[in-house]
């Protein structure tokens, strides 16, 4: 269960929601203007958690130059003619930027 905590910042009160992870760390997300915004993300938390869709958000911000390499090697089964564009394709579209 998720707790919602005011703060005070030079902007006015903001809110804190503080909840545990599926593995049971405590963390949190600050800067909800409303406690009802507060309320309303630890409520998609805790049922993301039970769906067991919930997704650490230090790895939702896995970036795909991050990706490509394992994404590229599970590829490596497929003929070369089937690889060679993908890999083609991820390096000079891709990569270069």
């Amino acid at each position: 269960m998720a707790t919602i905590e005011p703060y005070e910042t030079k902007g006015g009160r903001r809110y804190r929601v503080r909840y545990r992870t599926p593995d049971r760390r405590q963390t949190d997300k600050r800067g909800f203007t409303t406690k009802r915004d507060g309320e309303r993300f630890a409520r998609t938390v805790e049922v993301s958690k039970d769906r067991g869709e919930w997704v650490d958000p230090a790895d939702a911000r896995v970036t795909v130059g991050e990706l490509a390499g394992s994404w590229l090697g599970g590829k490596q089964g497929l003929k070369p003619s089937s690889y060679r564009p993908l890999e083609t394709s991820w390096r000079v579209h891709v990569a270069s930027r």
